[in-house]
């Protein structure tokens, strides 16, 4: 990974920290790639991107700098461009879990004394049991990137009561899904894709659409059931391909399998749109 050394500021203070290469952007549904193009030549030098066609209509999008990155970012959210990425790297909150803190302690107590011990909390959340949904004595604390995040794990008392922090669990077998567009691997933050519904996989907001119990239609695979149905087909491979990825440091497709994939038709500017609403099937 490429990095640079520049002189930034976390809590105001100078410091140096390094600046990681910007995630890639992903653009949907480009129909007109010369026009793509000279919109960003219009804000970008040409040697501070870099572009990829991908399946679909898909062009990914590499910036050389988080500037270019923002910048990029912004134009395609201005101009209402479907797009999607990820957080940059620096800008990534330092979670840890806090347990043995009873769950009726008030929030803003636990941050006021964090701070005051020198860590910055963006945000703290009580943790629910998975089944009940009944608060637990456990805490996901999230930290503003800073060098002494580390230093957090020293600390085993918060107002006479004895604590233990640990990084949080991964969950191999979940991978997040932004519940508008329907689509796994990112977040509602990085994300400018059109609605799609849940339920019916419609062109319109999940909240907009009537009670569907019967011709449910998955946006992701076709298949008659939600688009969050954890049961999904889908959802199956991704995990089997994410797990793959983590053991095998590449992702290895497997063999002979079909992808189905969902498009539907929106208008946005002359050089993105999403066509098609047929069903398109591509040998893997």
């Amino acid at each position: 990974m490429l990095t640079n050394e520049t002189n930034d500021s976390i809590d105001g203070n100078p410091s140096s920290r390094k600046t990681h290469k910007p995630p890639p952007i992903f653009v949907d549904g480009v129909m007109n790639y010369g026009e793509m193009i000279k919109r960003i030549r219009d804000m970008v030098e040409d040697e501070q991107y870099c572009t990829k066609s991908m399946a679909n209509s898909v062009i990914k999008i590499n910036c050389m700098t988080p500037e270019i990155y923002r910048k990029l970012v912004r134009y395609f959210k201005d101009n209402n461009i479907f797009y999607h990425t990820y957080q940059l790297k620096e800008e990534r909150a330092y979670r840890i879990v806090i347990k043995y803190v009873h769950h009726s302690r008030d929030i803003e107590d636990i941050k006021q004394e964090l701070n005051e011990l020198g860590h910055n909390v963006r945000n703290i959340i009580i943790a629910q049991h998975g089944t009940n949904k009944k608060p637990l004595n456990l805490f996901f604390v999230d930290l503003e990137p800073a060098k002494n995040n580390k230093e957090i794990h020293n600390i085993k008392a918060l107002q006479n009561k004895i604590i233990q922090t640990e990084p949080p669990r991964v969950n191999k077998n979940n991978i997040i899904q932004y519940m508008n567009c329907q689509q796994y691997g990112h977040s509602k933050s990085y994300c400018n894709k059109p609605f799609i519904c849940v339920k019916c996989g419609g062109s319109h907001n999940s909240k907009d659409g009537k009670k569907v119990k019967k011709h449910q239609q998955n946006a992701l695979c076709g298949g008659n059931h939600p688009a969050n149905y954890k049961g999904c087909e889908h959802y199956h491979n991704l995990i089997k391909g994410n797990n793959t990825l983590r053991n095998n440091k590449q992702r290895t497709p497997p063999a002979n399998t079909n992808i189905y994939i969902y498009i539907y038709i929106y208008i946005a500017t002359p050089y993105n749109k999403v066509l098609t609403h047929n069903k398109e099937v591509m040998q893997t």
